[in-house]
This record gives structure tokens, C-alpha cells and sequence, in this order.
């Protein structure tokens, strides 16, 4: 059985605690960081398919944007992948708007032809867009693990109840260093 790994909203304005317009902590980002590109250089989980999800918003949406602070809107560097990303030529690339990633039919289409069945998900952040994947996925009869050393917040608190309602819905949460 095919297994994929989801790389959630791994971009300049959520993951650059300088220059980005929402990020999540930097320790946060560096372990997020450090995960995705294991994963991409293929040193973790090699067998799996890689799937970058990237969040755009549309300019259009003012009201929105203004409460994201105007972070990744399309077409801006802050919805650009960020630049310590690694072989992003392993991955294919899935864009979406709303905080399923599975809000692109495009993914499930993906998933389907490939016989994935298996998914691990990892990214930023934990309490939003990495948790509606996580749910959506387990709705739509995933097997699903989420690594807790790659998913982050902007608060402790946020990741840990996020984690919880994951594991709570069915997710299996990989805890530890060797957990690939």
C-alpha cells in the first residue's frame, strides 16, 4: 500500500519568524523545517509520495486577510515555499484556500490514482489547517499519523489541545525522535 506524506503550508509568512506576516515559534520552525526536509530529501520515509500543499488566499478577500495579516495572499513572497526547503522537486504541489488541503478536490484525486491509504501529515499549523486535513482525511477513511516533532503553532498550548483532538479522532500521533 502506497503511503504519502502531506507537507502543510510549509511557507515564507508561516515558517520566518523575522520577515514573516503569521509565524508560528521559531524553535517550531526550525523542527518542522528539519522534519520536512528529511522527508523530502528522501532520508525519512523514501518510499513515500510527497504531497506540498500551499495555502493562497486571494487578495480579494480584504476582511480575511486583514485578520491574517495579510499572509499568503497569491502572488506575494510570503506564499512562496520557504527557502530552507530542500528538493522541493520531490514533491508535488497542491495549492488551497480554505484549511482542508483536501479542499482541492485535486489532492483526493491524487491520493485515489496512486492508492494511497496511508498518510502522514506534518506542517504548520496545528490547531488550523494541519488539524482539518488531519480531520477531513480520517472522514474520508485515511489511515492517518501526525508527527508531533513537525507540526506547529504560534503557542505550546495551541499544538498540544490541537494533537489531542487529532489523536482523539482517530489519528495516530508519532511521539519521539526515531519515529519514522
Amino acid at each position: 500500500m502506497t503511503i504519502a506524506v502531506l507537507l502543510i503550508d510549509l511557507q515564507r509568512d508561516f515558517l520566518d519568524s523575522r520577515a514573516g506576516r503569521l509565524p508560528v515559534t521559531e524553535e517550531g520552525a526550525q523542527s518542522v523545517l528539519y522534519a520536512a526536509n528529511e522527508i523530502l530529501a528522501k532520508r525519512a520515509l523514501p518510499e513515500a509520495f510527497l504531497v506540498l500543499v500551499l495555502n493562497q488566499f486571494p487578495a480579494t478577500a480584504r476582511l480575511v486577510n486583514f485578520f491574517r495579516k495579510g499572509a499568503a495572499i497569491a502572488g506575494s513572497r510570503g506564499a512562496e515555499p520557504d527557502p530552507r526547503l530542500e528538493h522541493l522537486g520531490n514533491a508535488t504541489v497542491v495549492v488551497k484556500s480554505k484549511p482542508s488541503a483536501f479542499s482541492n478536490p485535486k489532492l483526493q484525486e491524487i491520493l485515489s490514482a496512486r492508492g494511497v491509504r496511508d498518510l502522514w501529515v506534518l506542517g504548520v499549523f496545528a490547531e488550523g489547517c494541519v488539524r482539518a486535513t488531519v480531520l477531513e482525511a480520517i472522514r474520508l477513511g485515511y489511515s492517518v499519523r501526525v508527527l508531533e516533532s513537525a507540526v506547529s503553532s504560534n503557542a505550546t498550548w495551541k499544538k498540544r489541545i490541537a494533537l489531542w483532538v487529532m489523536e482523539r479522532a482517530g489519528a495516530q500521533v508519532a511521539r519521539g525522535v526515531n519515529v519514522f
